[in-house]
C-alpha cells in the first residue's frame, strides 16, 4: 500500500486537523473579503451598474481549501481530505447600495437576513465530519486526486444553490422587506438558528 500526501487551496463564488470554520486570512481581508459581522451603511459601497429595482445588495462569500491523502492499494488509487478549513463572511465587492437609495439603515436588518443565512450554510459545510466528505477513486495517485478535486467543487457548489434557495424564500416571504412583520419572524428565527449553532459576531 502506497500513501502520498498533498495540500489543495480553492477559491469559491460563491475552509488544522479535522474539521474548522476559520476567519478570512489577512490577503482575503486586503481584497474585500471581510469577518461576519453586524452589518453597518459603511459596508455598502455605491454602485449604480445593477439594473435590477433593488436599492441594496447582499453577498456573503465562502472560500476553502483542503488537505489531502491518496492511498494505492492492489493498483487502486483513493484520495481522501485529511484536513478541512472553510472561510467566509461578507464579501465588500459585490455588495453594494444604489446612490439613490437612502433607506439602507431601515433595510440593515434585511440584508444581515441575507449574510446570517450564508454564514449558516457555510458553517454547515465547515463541521462536515471528514467521514462524510466525498472520496476521490482512481487509476493513478493524480485522477484520484482529481476525482476528489471534483466532488469536493460539486459539494461546495450544492451549498451554494441550497443557500440561495433559502434567499429567495426569505426575499419572497419578507418582500425583501418590506413586509415587517414577516421580516421580524424571518429575523427571530434566523438568531435562533444563529445560537443553536454557536455562531456569532
Amino acid at each position: 500500500m502506497e500513501t502520498t500526501a498533498w495540500t489543495l487551496a480553492l477559491l469559491v463564488l460563491a475552509p488544522a486537523l479535522a474539521v474548522a470554520q476559520a476567519p478570512p486570512n489577512q490577503k482575503e481581508i486586503i481584497n474585500g473579503y471581510l469577518p461576519y459581522h453586524r452589518l453597518v451603511a459603511e459596508d455598502f459601497s455605491v454602485s449604480d451598474t445593477d439594473r435590477s429595482p433593488q436599492g441594496m445588495y447582499t453577498y456573503g462569500f465562502r472560500h476553502y481549501n483542503y488537505r489531502g491523502v491518496t492511498v494505492s492499494k492492489d493498483g487502486h488509487f483513493s484520495a481522501r481530505v485529511t484536513e478541512w478549513i472553510v472561510r467566509c463572511g461578507f464579501d465588500r465587492n459585490r455588495s453594494w447600495r444604489k446612490s439613490w437609495f437612502k433607506a439602507f439603515n431601515e433595510m440593515l436588518p434585511h440584508e444581515q437576513g441575507h449574510l446570517d443565512i450564508s454564514v449558516l450554510h457555510s458553517t454547515r459545510l465547515a463541521r462536515m465530519s471528514l467521514d462524510k466528505l466525498p472520496v476521490g477513486e482512481g487509476e493513478s495517485a493524480q485522477a484520484a486526486a482529481n476525482n476528489l478535486k471534483s466532488k469536493l467543487e460539486a459539494l461546495v457548489e450544492r451549498t451554494s444553490k441550497e443557500a440561495q434557495a433559502e434567499q429567495d424564500v426569505y426575499d419572497a416571504a419578507t418582500s425583501h422587506g418590506a413586509n415587517q412583520s414577516k421580516q421580524r419572524e424571518w429575523t427571530a428565527a434566523i438568531q435562533k438558528r444563529l445560537k443553536k449553532a454557536g455562531i456569532g459576531y
